[in-house]
C-alpha cells in the first residue's frame, strides 16, 4: 500500500497548479484533489475546469463557475461511464476575484465528502439525481 501524490504546474490557463493525493495506490476512490487558481484568474475567465484523469481507473472534474456562483465536482472511473458521484457547492458572494484561491475536494469510497475554499468548507447544494 503506497501513497500516490501527483502535482502539475500550470495545467491550464488560470490555474497555478493542481495536485491529487491518494493515500492508498490500490484504492483510487479516496483522496484529495486541489486546484489553486492564479491571482486574478477568477476575474478573467469563467468557468475554470480543472481535472485529473487516470483512465480507466479515475476521473475527477472540478468546474469553478462564478457566473452562477457554484463549483460542480464529478468523480468517476472513466470518460465513457457516468459519474459515480456529483456534488454542487456555493461560492461565497464575497470572494475576492483578484486573489489566488485554493479549491480542495475531499473524497472517500467514491463519494465527494467536502469542498473547501482556502480551508473553509463550502455549502453543498442539493442536486436532482437521474
Amino acid at each position: 500500500m503506497g501513497v500516490i501524490n501527483s502535482r502539475e504546474k500550470n495545467p491550464i490557463p488560470g490555474v497555478d497548479y493542481s495536485e491529487v493525493c491518494f493515500p492508498d495506490e490500490f484504492h483510487l476512490g479516496t483522496g484529495i484533489f486541489t486546484t489553486v487558481v492564479e491571482a486574478g484568474s477568477l476575474k478573467k475567465m469563467s468557468p475554470i475546469i480543472s481535472n485529473v484523469l487516470n483512465e480507466p481507473y479515475f476521473l475527477m472534474i472540478v468546474t469553478i463557475n462564478l457566473g452562477i456562483d457554484q463549483v460542480t465536482v464529478l468523480i468517476g472511473k472513466a470518460h465513457d461511464e457516468g459519474a459515480i458521484d456529483r456534488k454542487v457547492f456555493n461560492i461565497p458572494k464575497d470572494i475576492v476575484v483578484e486573489d489566488s484561491h485554493d479549491f480542495t475536494v475531499a473524497f472517500m469510497d467514491w463519494d465527494i465528502k467536502a469542498l473547501t475554499l482556502n480551508g473553509k468548507e463550502l455549502e453543498n447544494v442539493p442536486v436532482a439525481r437521474d
